[in-house]
């Protein structure tokens, strides 16, 4: 079905046909590994290609969405949807799943339904800060959209009925002007107001409710947003006036129990209040994740200086309790000797945090020519053994230091 030179030397895994339940889980982990190394280097029909033969052998939630995004990159829109949802409805609660729906539907500027599928994510991870930010910039988007595509505000008959009746008076009163300047000098001057509530009339015209008018109880004109409180008004107010602190001490009482308590004085109902500990975090990280030695039946591993890429940390506190937030990238140099064999390369951590129940993703990048072999021998120890063991309960340790400081 698929040829050696199209699919670039991967006939290994598109061809093979496992017998067993365990040679299908092996045979996924490769193929997962390799799509990602083809979407790495920007060979998304590759990746297609190998996600549709993981899905074929078992289908479910991470291989639908590896696949939309891969076709999404190929412009393949509508498929990409497909498999976008194919992934919701194997798992709901699969984030990533509605996160490609919403970038599929973005792209082809479907802004409502993408709004739906963030906020479904929302709910799912409501600590999730950069689905957060992708549902504003979509938001934006939509607003900008609607900006564009309607057209004027319909005119509701109450209002065009006003603008007609405006514009026939402003009509009558300039053919009124030409007819006076028109006329004689011997034509009889206005008389004047006979009373006093004439004489207010007179100053206060029909067009003055239009320029924000009005009249006071004592009959002087003021702005229309000037309100004369009534007396039931006030009593229901109260005194508003700033009282002064009787003492110093009582001033910094509440402050003193709002820092002993861990909460800032101005967030006194405790509803939410992060503090950025990024630095104290990046630093610890590093030296703890840092030169792991392992050794191995047939060889070993050595990882050494961890490198993070967009990570950070914060200490939240919610209605009291405390939230230990974390995002760390973090790639692990690493060497390993497996039957006499080395090999070198990078083990990527692309998402460690709370979210992720302490197992967490590894993905490897060899350096230079490595065979099909000695390749899934190392990843039995590295990607999915020993070594990813170690870097995750590493991690677990980390944490607890973490809570430990910031308790």
């Amino acid at each position: 079905m698929f040829s050696g030179g199209m699919n670039g030397g991967h006939d290994d895994v598109l061809k093979a046909s496992p017998t067993s339940p365990e040679q299908t889980s092996k045979l996924i982990e490769e193929i997962k590994s390799r799509g990602r190394a083809a979407f790495g280097q920007g060979n998304y029909p590759l990746a297609e290609v190998l996600y549709s033969k993981g899905i074929e052998l078992d289908p479910h939630a991470i291989l639908y969405s590896n696949r939309a995004l891969a076709r999404m990159n190929l412009g393949k829109l509508d498929e990409s949807i497909d498999d976008s949802k194919s992934s919701i409805s194997l798992d709901p609660n699969y984030v990533k799943g509605h996160w490609r729906l919403a970038q599929a539907l973005i792209a082809k500027r479907n802004y409502s339904e993408a709004l739906q599928a963030f906020e479904k994510a929302v709910k799912i991870e409501p600590e999730n800060k950069a689905i957060k930010k992708e549902l504003e910039k979509c938001k934006a988007k939509a607003e900008q959209s609607a900006m564009f595509e309607d057209g004027p505000p319909p005119i509701s008959p109450v209002k065009a009925k006003k603008e007609k009746s405006i514009s026939k008076s402003t009509k009558t009163t300039t053919s009124k002007s030409v007819k006076s300047s028109a006329g004689s000098s011997s034509s009889k001057p206005p008389s004047a107001p006979s009373t006093e509530e004439e004489k207010d009339a007179s100053d206060f015209n029909k067009s003055d409710h239009v320029r924000g008018y009005k009249l006071n109880k004592d009959g002087k004109k003021t702005s229309f947003f000037n309100n004369d409180l009534s007396d039931e008004a006030k009593a229901l107010i109260g005194d508003i006036a700033p009282k002064k602190i009787s003492s110093a001490m009582d001033a910094a009482t509440p402050a003193m129990q709002k820092a002993e308590d861990g909460v800032s004085v101005w967030n006194s109902a405790g509803t939410w209040e992060e503090k950025d500990v990024s630095k104290w975090a990046i630093d610890s990280f590093q030296n703890c994740i840092s030169n792991i030695n392992l050794s191995l039946p047939c060889g070993s591993i050595t990882g050494s200086e961890v490198t993070l890429n967009e990570s950070s940390a914060s200490v939240a506190t919610v209605r009291g309790k405390r939230r230990y937030l974390f995002e760390f990238n973090c790639t692990v140099p690493f060497e390993a000797e497996v039957d006499g064999e080395e090999v070198k390369g990078n083990a990527n951590f692309v998402d460690i945090a709370p979210d992720c129940d302490g197992e967490y993703e590894c993905q490897i990048e060899w350096e230079g020519n490595i065979g099909n072999a000695i390749r899934m021998k190392a990843n039995k120890h590295i990607r999915d053994g020993k070594f990813k063991n170690e870097v995750e309960d590493r991690v677990a340790a980390w944490v607890e230091s973490f809570k430990s400081k910031y308790k």
